[in-house]
């Protein structure tokens, strides 16, 4: 008997310590919270690094890490900022993204968390998008809205900031933007994926994807399909002085090497652009003489695939689209640009079309009539008795009496302080 009251007295003695711990530890739980509660409020904020969200890591981005507070000059008050940001090598997108947090810590919220999650494709690209949440208190439960984004794109093989123009052609983003009612600029890149781009169209997600759309897009990825046959020609924009007179001559019916490069080298010697309005099949047949007009600066523009009288004679709206279409992709192949001008054979008109394509339509306010008087003579004499200041002129690079005409035109117009400019760059500055 004394045995058994003797192990009941151990285990009431037991279960007494088990209930004082639980007590103990629902005191000191309790207690914590109501001290937690009261610590530097930065520990809250803090507390959201725990857990860091998993980074993939290309070159040598690494991530800082930060909690701190600042002390505000104009309040007297203490502000609080936690940030969780990729650190680039690539000093482009440091910049921006340093210019970023400045303009975040320029509203002197109270607390300020700045986070980011990034998405990489190929071990090429990757996507940054920067959210900073702010808070109207320091205890961070809150937040102002709306929160404010920021979304970096980075090609770690060219170790360059890259953009939507960088990945998918000009002509695409004017597409998009047509088809859902709103401006270019409203089409921006979100994500790069090995699936495709993710867009925000008008603020509508679109999924972009490259096979799918292999005529689009611009990027240099061996997994990513494209018709670009050469390297990409970049030109820089250049100044014209709004209150000079100029004028744009314009070229159909080329290119036409020898011809097209005469011109060419008139227009280098006083500054000049011009526009040259090609055919599809004589740029297939001549691509260095359309690289050349292009990485001159001056600009070329569509005049049909070959010109064909269908267009006078019935040619249908689908027809004329895809008429335009071929042209345009024969050109992005060479040179990595799209068309944005078109000037039809003939000047024929086609209902719609206007509303359908993203090429802008251009006629011309001069005609030298040079293809029926092939006189270098009365090509000058037209062109003098009526080019004004804002003209677009009307020439063919196909014929030979033309040239001598242009060449001896362009030192005459240079000496009454003309300049020459491309359509794209008068209709900017004009307003056309």
């Amino acid at each position: 008997m004394k045995m058994v009251k003797r192990r009941r007295r151990v285990r009431v003695g037991r279960l007494l310590l088990l209930i004082l711990g639980c007590l103990l530890c629902v005191l000191l739980l309790i207690g914590g919270a109501f001290a937690i509660k009261n610590l530097f409020k930065k520990d809250i904020i803090a507390a959201e690094f725990a857990n860091p969200k998993m980074e993939v890591k290309l070159e040598d981005d690494s991530i800082d890490n930060q909690v701190y507070e600042e002390k505000d000059d104009a309040s007297d008050e203490m502000l609080i900022y936690a940030l969780h940001l990729p650190v680039f090598s690539n000093s482009s997108a440091q910049q921006e993204l340093d210019a970023f947090v400045e303009e975040i810590k320029a509203e002197k919220a109270k607390a300020t968390h700045i986070d980011y999650e990034s998405n990489s494709a190929f071990s090429q690209y990757k996507s940054y998008v920067i959210t900073a949440t702010t808070y109207a208190d320091m205890d961070g439960l809150n937040p102002i809205e709306p929160q404010t984004t920021k979304q970096l794109y980075i090609s770690f093989d060219q170790d360059e900031l890259i953009d939507i123009e960088d990945c998918i052609r000009m002509k695409a983003i004017r597409q998009l933007a047509k088809d859902h009612g709103c401006e270019t600029e409203n089409v921006l890149l979100k994500k790069i994926t090995e699936n495709g781009l993710v867009l925000s169209v008008n603020g509508e997600d679109v999924n972009f994807g490259y096979d799918e759309n292999n005529t689009s897009f611009v990027m240099d990825n061996k997994n990513i399909p494209s018709i670009l046959k050469y390297d990409k020609i970049e030109v820089k924009d250049r100044e014209i002085d709004p209150n000079k007179p100029m004028v744009a001559f314009t070229f159909d019916d080329g290119p036409a090497p020898g011809n097209t490069e005469r011109i060419l080298k008139a227009l280098e010697k006083v500054g000049g652009r011009a526009t040259f309005f090609e055919l599809g099949y004589l740029m297939e047949t001549y691509p260095d003489t359309v690289r050349e007009v292009v990485e001159s600066g001056s600009e070329v523009g569509s005049h049909s695939y070959d010109h064909t009288y269908d267009w006078m004679n019935g040619m249908t709206l689908e027809e004329a689209v895809a008429d335009l279409d071929k042209v345009d992709d024969i050109f992005f192949s060479l040179t990595g640009q799209d068309i944005s001008l078109f000037r039809s054979p003939f000047g024929a008109s086609i209902k719609s079309l206007s509303d359908t394509i993203t090429e802008k339509i251009v006629y011309w306010d001069v005609d030298t009539r040079d293809w029926e008087s092939k006189n270098t003579e009365k090509v000058i004499e037209m062109c003098k008795k009526y080019t004004y200041d804002g003209a677009i002129v009307l020439f063919h690079d196909i014929h030979a009496t033309t040239i001598p005409a242009v060449e001896q035109l362009i030192e005459y117009y240079d000496s009454q302080g003309y300049q020459f400019v491309t359509v794209s760059e008068l209709y900017a500055i004009k307003g056309k």
